[in-house]
């Protein structure tokens, strides 16, 4: 994709976490769409062990860098982990410290964007981040991806 000739400059970003066991083995996976929903590419992460929330939370920084690399300007951001949506988003609290630490990360990199919105979309709708995710759990710890 070619950053000049994205008019638009805005993406779709589906995240996902993945754990075998909470904690446990676990990965983080994006998708990025263009504006009219065709996937443009997807990424994994391997996290090793850690909890269900916490790579959640990965695979939306993971798909949030990833948008601000190829350059996009408004990104809406799709996912079915409910807790993160509304964390991110400012609408509900975030009591435990670890979680804070990356919901804070994930809302400094709002600022990279022109726009940002959030979306929670039931599981069934979340398939292809899902499926990165998984892929995650499979790479050793930082071992990162790309599927075009």
């Amino acid at each position: 994709m070619s950053r000049g000739n994205n008019r638009e400059r805005s993406c779709i970003l589906e995240f996902d976490g993945a754990s075998s066991g909470n904690p446990g083995r676990s990965g983080a996976g994006a998708v990025l769409r263009s504006a009219d929903g065709s996937r443009v590419h997807g990424v994994s992460q391997g996290l090793g062990t850690q909890t269900n929330n916490s790579a959640e939370y990965n695979g939306l920084i993971l798909g949030l860098n990833e948008a601000r690399n190829q350059g996009y300007e408004h990104v809406h951001v799709r996912g079915d982990s409910q807790l993160v949506c509304k964390q991110f988003e400012g609408s509900w609290k975030v009591n435990n410290p670890n979680l804070r630490n990356l919901c804070n990360e994930a809302v400094e990199l709002k600022s990279n964007f022109k726009s940002v919105s959030v979306e929670h979309v039931p599981r069934g709708s979340n398939s292809a981040a899902d499926a990165q995710a998984n892929r995650g759990k499979n790479l050793g710890a930082g071992e990162v991806e790309y599927y075009y």
